[in-house]
């Protein structure tokens, strides 16, 4: 139903016979018959006035006609994309291009200076009337906010995020197949869609993620800035003749470590998730206003933090615990998180820090 070519920036896709399809995107937008989808990468600081006139003449410089070319601008890798597809009656296709910033949450501020964003192309091999088309559409919504979510990610720590700030999407279908009257969640052409988009968006992300940047979307914090609080507390009570350098080195080897161990990131993903469930306001019996005064009623906080420092290290690991506990809200990077991660970061550093003095009280004593 389609060809693909791919130039050194750009992704064309060519149907082999003109679509009916609805639109989002900045040229070739709203219903309309296509021939053309643009893919098309442009640099991170990208703030054209006139982007459509941009859009435009992409198209002309490509010899396509402007009439009936979709095309998306991105930030994003376009020839690191996802084309997944599914042989079933409806013949489903999915292309898409992702990057996953910049972030937006309900009521979180977004900067829009640099756009690797989600595009998303879904062409079926039948024929969907125009309402069949937006239940597609919305759709392609409803399950890339369900990816973003489940990859864990956020545009602003406590705050989940459910897209980015200039996503695109269009549905095509073929002229003359097999027609479908719906397309919404129990029907052909919607299940198909669903898993598709929902599988492309979360293989993408798993790969494409670095494993800092995940860091930072479950605990909050920068891997470095954990590290400086670390080093920051170790400060308050320095083994003698151990050079700070050293020491930053075992901070950076041991956090390192633990974050190869999934039972550390299933710790952390806890806290996560009840941070953002308790910063909407939907734990049982905590109103948001108890949630961000740190409601002394919640100890479940504190549970996960001793949980945590145990499986690292045993009681030594709870003490140090407890005593960052105690001096975290006089530690930068661990004084503004929210109230379960706080503990876990917390009990992170003390538990890192306990196996620092582990590893060079032993040639004190000596």
């Amino acid at each position: 139903m389609l060809r693909k070519h791919l130039l050194d920036d750009t992704v064309v896709v060519e149907f082999e016979s003109p679509v009916r399809a609805v639109s989002s995107t900045i040229l070739g937008g709203g219903f309309r018959k296509l021939s053309h989808v643009v893919f098309k990468r442009v640099p991170r600081e990208f703030a054209l006035e006139e982007p459509r006139l941009y859009a435009e003449n992409v198209v002309k410089e490509l010899g396509l006609p402007v009439g009936t070319t979709a095309v998306f601008l991105t930030a994003a890798d376009v020839l690191d994309h996802v084309d997944v597809s599914i042989d079933n009656p409806v013949g489903a296709r999915v292309l898409i291009t992702a990057g996953f910033q910049p972030l937006t949450c309900i009521d979180g501020e977004t900067n829009v200076e640099e756009a690797a964003t989600v595009n998303i192309l879904v062409v079926l091999d039948a024929e969907l009337p125009d309402p069949a088309l937006v239940d597609i559409v919305c759709l392609v919504g409803s399950v890339k906010t369900l990816a973003i979510t489940d990859l864990g990610l956020s545009c602003d720590f406590g705050k989940r995020a459910y897209a980015t700030a200039t996503d695109a999407v269009v549905v095509a279908s073929r002229i003359g197949g097999r027609r479908f009257t719906y397309g919404g969640p129990v029907t052909p052409p919607g299940l198909a869609v669903a898993r598709l988009v929902y599988s492309a968006l979360t293989g993408y992300g798993l790969r494409s993620l670095r494993i800092e940047e995940i860091f930072k979307h479950v605990f909050g914090v920068e891997f470095g800035k954990l590290v400086d609080s670390a080093l920051e507390v170790y400060t308050k009570a320095p083994i003698p003749g151990v050079e700070p350098d050293k020491v930053r080195q075992t901070i950076i080897d041991e956090l390192s470590r633990l974050i190869g161990d999934p039972n550390v990131w299933s710790i952390g993903i806890a806290a996560q998730e009840v941070d953002r469930r308790g910063r909407a306001g939907t734990i049982p019996f905590l109103s948001r206003a108890e949630f961000l005064a740190d409601s002394k009623k919640i100890v479940a906080d504190e549970i996960l933090g001793i949980a945590l420092a145990l499986y690292i290290n045993g009681w030594k690991a709870l003490f140090s615990y407890y005593w960052v506990d105690r001096v975290k809200e006089r530690v930068e990077g661990l004084k503004t998180a929210t109230m379960f991660t706080d503990d876990i970061l917390a009990s992170l550093v003390g538990s890192i820090l306990s196996r620092v003095y582990d590893k060079y009280m032993e040639g004190v004593h000596h």
